[in-house]
């Protein structure tokens, strides 16, 4: 018989704490023995409260399942977590860190040395594109999840996040699966959306969960979050909507309309993250749903994302191919098997190889590896300490001569350290020069990359021939850092890039881009609709940063059609968003 081995996992929600036990065999099988979970029914968006809570909670659980002195893997919710998809240009492996660590500082939106980040290599092998995962979380808030953990007599080994633990058992509990399917976890702050497509992954998280649900609820009966918590578990459901009769209670018919429209919400973010992942990312629409999370257990929520989203939906089951134990509370893990993704995630994390293998290290578990790694070292240098003092007491006589000959030895080694003391200093030396030149054409690189992006998705959205660009400049303070074009220059044609006059250093934060447009002949009243529809385009992309401006900030000018004109003009100005890649500086 397959010799079998325990694993315990650990999943830190923003309102729920669960563990389990996993018996592992020796061919990667799971049988899940022990079970248990705790809920946090307080606002997870009180932050001050909610580390209290998730002490609780994380108490509760450790001592249903005996955690006290484990040294385990556990999971954290994403919501702090910034994990971002980056393309890097065709490169030798051996400069892959580098260049990550490049992006890294340029797409984390914190102080590097303030944040734990780590990444994975994506995509399919042998792509001459690498694509390049990102996980990072600030450093101070990671280390009071696990001062929590830490408390509670835990040992942490590593740190995994929700949706990349749910990934792997996804993989692992539905490798039968082709095409591109879409895992949909509505947590209690978050919703994880995870596009799973051949060998690729795509994860966006969304700032729409549970608690966004209880909070409308409380606002519109005007009742306390945790009153408004426990309707919706008790009397909480989706609204079917159009021919179907409202419940004949007229609270409960309130509050499934409530629950409906902040799914709706939840809908529009899910059909904009699939048209990026499709245009941006290369992939294709999906043919299957699955739900998962704590708020996927409302009823009627999988037949609303069926109507809305048009294709199947089923729920997600992490146990689909774990076997479970008898006892241990596993009837419970099974009814709730949407909600096992991320422990099942953990399990196999301890079992087998999976597809993401991403950690983040805690500082504090960082420090204690490395005294760790120093303790066979200092046992061996206290034995030999042992072992000379025996010598001496044993042949006193010979001590003088002993000491001699190792102060002569010392003396030789002291010399070759010195020597090669040196040679390391050169070479520092010289890997700084390195570093020195290669920064300006890695910067260069992504900088030509990052612009021509943005002129490949001007050009993209624009989709209609009745309308053309005829200026282009980049602004800086509202002021052109461009010489303007020169009266003998062509009607339509692009003003060019030239430096900065008086030769100060200008960042670009602004693109204004002016255009024609010409009538059209089947709604000549309304030819200007074209130049709105390219606005609405625009909106949606990546690369501008239209929230929080209205649309005359951003439509300068919109010269209405004249019979007496052929075309007439427009104005628009493209706000950046506030990253370096997206910036560059002009110097003469």
């Amino acid at each position: 018989m397959a010799e079998k081995k325990s694993h315990i996992g650990l999943s830190l929600g923003a309102q729920s704490v669960s563990g389990a036990e996993f018996s592992a065999s020796a061919d990667g099988g799971l049988t899940l023995q022990r079970y248990h979970s705790s809920q946090m029914v307080a606002d997870p968006a009180v932050d001050d409260q909610h580390l209290t809570y998730l002490d609780v909670a994380v108490k509760e659980v450790a001592g249903a399942l005996k955690l006290k002195g484990q040294t385990l893997r556990y999971s954290i919710s994403s919501q702090p977590v910034f994990v971002r998809f980056v393309t890097l240009p065709p490169l030798d492996i051996d400069q892959v860190d580098q260049i990550v660590e490049f992006e890294a500082q340029q797409n984390v939106p914190f102080p590097i040395n303030e944040v734990v980040w780590n990444y994975q290599l994506m995509g399919v092998p042998d792509d001459p594109e690498v694509e390049v995962m990102l996980a990072a979380i600030k450093s101070d808030e990671l280390a009071e999840i696990d001062n929590v953990v830490a408390s509670n007599n835990i040992k942490t080994k590593a740190v995994e996040v929700a949706p990349m633990a749910l990934f792997n058992a996804f993989r692992y509990n539905y490798s039968d699966l082709t095409g591109t399917t879409l895992l949909i976890d509505i947590g209690a702050r978050t919703t994880n959306l995870i596009y799973v497509e051949d060998d690729k992954a795509f994860i966006r998280t969304i700032k729409i969960g549970g608690a966004d649900i209880t909070k409308a609820i409380a606002k519109e009966f005007g009742v306390s979050f945790e009153e408004a918590e426990q309707r919706k578990i008790a009397d909480g459901f989706v609204a079917l909507g159009g021919p179907y009769a409202d419940h004949e209670d007229p609270v409960v018919a309130g509050i499934s309309k409530v629950i409906r429209n902040t799914l709706t919400r939840l809908h529009s973010e899910i059909m904009r993250t699939t048209n990026f992942y499709r245009s941006q990312q290369g992939g294709s629409a999906p043919q299957l749903g699955l739900l998962c999370g704590g708020t996927a257990g409302l009823p009627y929520i999988r037949d609303f994302f069926a109507e809305k989203l048009n294709v199947t939906i089923d729920y997600f089951n992490a146990l689909r191919n774990v076997s479970i134990s008898p006892g241990g509370n596993t009837e419970a893990a099974a009814s709730n098997a949407h909600c096992l993704g991320e422990l099942v995630g953990g399990a196999l994390r301890d079992v087998t190889a999976c597809p993401i293998e991403l950690d983040l290290i805690p500082e504090s578990v960082k420090a204690a590896s490395e005294v760790a790694a120093k303790k066979p070292f200092l046992w061996v240098a206290t034995f030999v300490l042992a072992l000379a003092l025996a010598a001496v007491g044993l042949y006193f006589k010979k001590a003088t001569d002993l000491t001699s000959s190792k102060a002569e030895d010392r003396s030789k080694i002291e010399a070759d350290l010195k020597r090669h003391d040196k040679s390391i200093e050169d070479l520092k030396a010289s890997l700084g020069e390195l570093e020195q030149r290669k920064d300006p054409y890695v910067r260069a690189a992504f900088d030509r990359a990052f612009w021509l992006e943005i002129f490949r998705d001007l050009n993209d959205r624009m989709g209609s021939d009745k309308m053309w660009i005829t200026v282009m400049e980049p602004l800086s303070e509202g002021e052109p850092v461009t010489d303007a074009p020169s009266n003998s220059q062509s009607d339509g044609a692009i003003a060019p890039v030239t430096a900065v006059a008086d030769g100060e250093a200008k960042t670009i934060d602004t693109i204004r881009i002016k255009g024609l447009y010409r009538s059209d002949a089947q709604d000549s009243a309304n030819s200007s609709k074209v130049v709105h529809a390219y606005y609405d385009k625009l909106a949606e992309s990546p690369y501008f940063a239209f929230e929080g401006k209205d649309k005359q900030q951003i439509l300068k000018e919109l010269e209405l059609p004249d019979t007496a004109d052929v075309a007439w003009s427009w104005v628009m100005e493209l706000p950046l968003p506030d990253n370096e890649l997206s910036r560059i500086a002009f110097q003469k």
